[in-house]
């Protein structure tokens, strides 16, 4: 081989190569970004509405349904999702991966001004925004005090906490739950305005004509310019209460009526729509999110400085703090995997040290791994990849297989050397007579890997990095093994025996070993029929085992914290709400394994109801408790279960970020053409799959009504009295919705002057005698010209691809497997939905099971044509692949015993599994033909070649398994992930080398005798 026979005479080069990648690749270490998972763009796309004032119903057909019919005619829109709640509509646009969002923005920002023409005209303009469905706070702080009261604390937030979070590097937004906007507070009393003869337009009225601030132009003289302004605007509640009342529906008022006359004035804050707390204690919490791209860890470490910086000038008793920091999964995942990276690198180089009876020849093979893996970090910083749970695996993975090139490097230059060979002419023959095999297994490996960077959806973009890390892994280390491994023997040999008693142990158990293996063969060759028979029999059973393994779309992790959802009946109050909360909060305050609980009471998805919550419960590090967090959920949930009057939802499984946003493991929604069917069909699959006990917590927010009060012209009766229903709508607007009547200026900052009717007013009984004033300026109660009626209607209206439908979700029970749930909702859903109604899942576990399973055929496909092209030979990759199908029944065998599941993330392991295997079948088959073309008998080549390349399959096999060992055994924070990818690995390669040794060998003796007589006789 060229490469070997350049190194080994000119070995500075080789060592400078060496030095250069390990250099280059420390440099590159240090400076990747830390994530817990690959930077994925979702292109995707959110647009928000706000309609003051407006129901469900209302914001879909006025605004949803124009929008949509816009919107839909923009190429590349995978799905199309609406939400229209009270006051407000969101419609969710998914593209295909290919789609450039940038592009995707403007033009439907262009799209949406169009659409503007056909809303309402007090629709405001919508905010559009990329979004990114895998996006979830980095950490969410609290800002408590038990000084300022609460408009006090809400300007705090504003004025001097909020701007200096927001422009910290690498943060994109700062929300906060519980934040009430300051504002200029009008509560004006009915008994007033009925008593001073005035409608609530008058106030608005005076409002906008008493406080104004104008530029007036400005006084030119021929040397100077002075601009003139009137200050007229209100700025404090003394200026608003002597503003005089001076028009009465809109002709002059000569009676003088001031504001202080009929309102109640003062600085307060907007209405109250959600209570926060942290342990019990009311708190501003505020969820941080990062931009794209950048380190979470770094964007945490620096929130962490700049919160110390800002609470160093906080007023005495206000305190902001880190409530929750999800960067410490994070980190301790990341550490978690660089120490199972570590000790896989100690258990490899116990194994080589072990076997090679020599420390220098141990040393020489193990500088293969800081040249192949430290080399890695230099590739992945050049293709913006980071330090992530999936190349961090890859690379764990890869220890073993990136020491298996120099392993059968340095035996097979061992060998020779044995034989009498000076160091340089073992060097020269041993490498040449071996590369062959080496290129022959990375290009299998390479050829299996790589096609899964072409795997479908947002699961191949995940998946992009660990494939691409390893095969960069594994193509390093095949050149460390043709170029540096060969110069190292050249220059530093040593056959002699370190003596240790161990050592002799080992060898004396691989020399049994090998003498066992050759008698076993030699009766194998005899009956190779059986043999093969009985192999075929083996598989069959091994593969029956998957029937008893279960199946989810991804293992669930204990990241030590829990999603609460809190649903009081349809109309309950917020105070109602808070109440029930409170009784939750008094339970898990007791639980000896919670650090800290937030909820914030009222809202919901796709609307700000008074009857719903949510929470988080932070529990201890796991170090510091006892049971796992879906042991702590099943207590919770017996504890909580005697709160009656709300029903109290705890997510302690969360999903995987895989294919979308974080949720539960069961997801789908019904679709349909009557949305009142949708509901009754929800009912009927919600009480199937509550009374199945394998869910928990089925719930859906597009089910439930909360109450109406419908106010219906009498058009007869308005039109005989002059008053018109735009009159009858604004003065309930104004009373009861509430308006921002102008704008004031307080600290610099431009706040709300907001008119409402006082809170006792706010009521159906009230507002029946609301004044309204007519064309002819006479005055008309409310009562006279309208019916009231009470009514009900959705909370929220979900919408798909232009369709009502009803989104559901649940929990899994404890040990109960996602396939088991959902092969149970399909049967369900066969008996329930009539013809025209369907459920589609959020994520198809199917579907992405058969992604995989596709990417093996064609990973398989291409690693047959590079053997196929290397060996010249059609058949040989048929006899290499029969190592395939004993891993995969010995992954399978693995997951049965271990109780562990079928999911992506084993499936990944199983194709890694299937390009390790076939390395034993190539050093046989491969010596096997040069024996043969050195004139060998078929028979004694195959024993030959057997008997030579044991001890190499042997330590390889040991070292594989070494550096899958931690992955499988250790555990802790995000090892439920990494468990079955490395179960699969030690499962297949164990049982694949076993059965390989013997079968291999039986069918080769079949196809290659006929091959090999018709070449002889061409």
């Amino acid at each position: 081989m060229k490469l070997s026979s350049i190194s080994i005479k000119n070995p500075v080069f080789a060592w400078m190569l060496m030095f250069s990648l390990i250099l280059f690749g420390a440099l590159g270490f240090t400076k990747l970004g830390i994530n817990e998972n690959p930077d994925v763009d979702y292109p995707s796309i959110s647009i928000s509405y706000e309609y003051e004032g407006a129901t469900p119903e209302v914001v879909e057909k006025d605004v949803l349904e124009p929008a949509e019919s816009i919107l839909v005619s923009m190429q590349g829109i995978k799905d199309m999702t609406s939400t229209a709640g009270r006051g407000q509509g969101r419609i969710e646009l998914k593209f295909s991966l290919d789609k450039n969002i940038d592009f995707a923005l403007q033009e439907v920002q262009t799209l949406l001004g169009r659409a503007q023409r056909l809303l309402p005209d007090t629709v405001e303009t919508p905010t559009v925004t990329k979004s990114n469905a895998a996006d979830d706070p980095v950490m969410y702080l609290a800002l408590v005090s038990t000084t300022l009261n609460e408009r006090e604390l809400n300007i705090l937030f504003k004025d001097g906490i909020i701007d200096q979070l927001t422009t910290i590097e690498g943060v994109s937004e700062v929300r906060a739950f519980g934040a009430r906007d300051p504002m200029m507070r009008v509560d004006v009393k009915a008994e007033k305005l009925e008593q001073y003869q005035l409608t609530l337009s008058d106030i608005v009225e005076t409002l906008k004509r008493e406080s104004v601030e104008l530029p007036a132009g400005k006084f030119e003289t021929p040397e100077t310019e002075t601009s003139l302004r009137v200050l007229g605007e209100g700025r404090t509640v003394e200026d608003f209460n002597n503003m005089i009342i001076n028009r009465r529906g809109g002709r002059a008022n000569y009676v003088p009526i001031r504001l202080s006359d009929v309102a109640h004035i003062y600085a307060g804050v907007e209405n109250r729509t959600r209570i926060s707390r942290v342990n019990r204690t009311p708190s501003l919490s505020m969820p941080i999110y990062k931009q794209r791209g950048v380190n979470a860890v770094e964007v945490a470490d620096r929130v962490k400085e700049r919160v110390k910086e800002i609470s160093n000038n906080l007023p005495e008793g206000t305190n902001l703090s880190v409530n929750f920091d999800r960067t410490s999964f994070i980190r301790l995942s990341i550490n978690e995997l660089l120490q199972n990276l570590l000790l896989s690198v100690l258990l490899t180089s116990l194994v080589c040290w072990l076997f090679l009876n020599s420390m220098s020849a141990t040393i020489n093979i193990l500088l293969a791994i800081p040249t192949a893996i430290i080399g890695t970090f230099a590739f992945m910083y050049l293709m913006g990849f980071s330090l992530n749970t999936f190349s961090l695996l890859g690379l764990t993975l890869a220890i073993g297989i990136v020491v298996d090139d120099a392993i059968v490097m340095l035996e097979n230059i061992v060998r020779y050397a044995k034989k009498g060979h000076d160091k340089v002419q073992a060097s020269f023959k041993g490498s040449s007579e071996i590369a062959f095999a080496v290129l022959a297994t990375t290009a299998v490996l390479v050829a299996i890997f790589a096609p899964i960077t072409m795997m479908p959806g947002i699961e191949g973009r995940f998946f992009r990095e660990f494939a691409l890390t390893i095969c960069i892994a594994v193509s390093l280390s095949s050149l460390e093994a043709l170029t540096l491994a060969p110069m190292r023997c050249s220059q530093f040999l040593n056959v002699a025996s370190e003596g240790i008693f161990i050592h002799h142990w080992v060898d004396s158990a691989v020399d049994f070993g090998k003498r066992t293996y050759v008698k076993c063969l030699n009766f194998a060759l005899g009956h190779r029929i059986k043999i093969l028979l009985t192999s075929l029999v083996v598989i069959f059973v091994s593969f029956t085992s998957l029937n008893f393994i279960d199946k989810e779309f991804a293992p669930e992790s204990d990241r030590g914290f829990m999603f609460v959802i809190f649903i009081a009946p349809d109309g309950k109050s917020l105070d109602y709400t808070n109440a029930k909360v409170k009784e939750y909060e008094a339970i898990v305050e007791k639980n000896e394994n919670v650090r800290r609980m937030i909820v914030a009471v009222g809202g919901g998805r796709g609307a700000t109801t008074g009857n719903r919550g949510f929470g988080v419960l932070i529990l201890k590090d796991r170090n510091e408790r006892t049971k796992t967090q879906f042991e702590i959920a099943s207590d919770l949930r017996k504890e909580l279960a005697g709160i009656e009057g709300i029903k109290i939802i705890i997510r302690d499984r969360m999903g995987s970020a895989i294919g979308g946003r974080r949720g539960s493991p069961i997801e789908f929604t019904i679709t349909g053409p009557d949305a009142e069917i949708q509901a009754q069909l929800y009912k009927q699959l919600e009480k199937e799959m509550r009374e199945s006990k394998l869910m928990v917590g089925v719930r859906s927010d597009d089910i439930g009504e909360l109450p109406e009060v419908h106010i219906i012209p009498d058009r007869i009766k308005a039109q005989q009295r002059g008053v018109e229903v735009r009159t009858i709508a604004e003065a309930l607007n104004i009373g009861v919705g509430g308006v921002s009547a102008t704008k004031y200026t307080e600290r610099g900052r431009r706040y709300d002057v907001f008119v409402q009717l006082k809170e006792e007013d706010r009521t159906r009984e009230n507002i029946s005698s609301l004044l309204l004033q007519n064309n002819r300026g006479e005055f008309v109660t409310l009562n006279d010209v309208v019916k009231i009626e009470d009514a009900f209607g959705p909370q929220s209206i979900y919408r798909e691809n232009r369709a009502r439908g009803i989104r559901v979700d649940a929990n899994l029970n404890t040990d109960v497997a996602q396939s088991k749930a959902i092969a149970f909702i399909k049967e369900v859903s066969k008996k329930v939905l009539p013809k025209g109604y369907y459920i589609k899942f959020s994520k198809d576990l199917n579907e992405s099971l058969f992604s995989v399973l596709m990417i093996m055929v064609l990973g398989l496909v291409i690693a047959y044509m590079v053997l196929a092209s290397q060996f010249n030979s059609f058949s040989d990759p048929i006899t290499v692949f029969l190592a395939i199908p004993f891993g995969l029944a010995g992954s399978f065998i693995a997951l049965w015993l271990s109780g562990s599941t079928l999911n992506i993330y084993s499936m990944i392991g199983i194709l890694l599994t299937m390009g390790i295997v076939k390395k034993t079948s190539i050093l046989i088959v491969e010596f096997s033909n040069q024996l043969r073309d050195e004139g060998k008998e078929l028979t004694d080549a195959i024993l030959v070649a057997c008997e030579t390349r044991f001890r190499p399959i042997i330590m390889t096999t040991f070292t594989t398994l070494a550096s899958a060992l931690p992955a499988a055994i250790i555990v802790g924070a995000g090892s439920e992930t990494r468990r079955p990818m490395a179960l699969v690995i030690i499962g297949g390669v164990f049982l694949s080398t076993i059965f390989t040794l013997i079968v291999v060998p039986c069918f080769y003796s079949l196809i290659a005798r006929p091959r090999r007589k018709i070449l002889e006789e061409v």
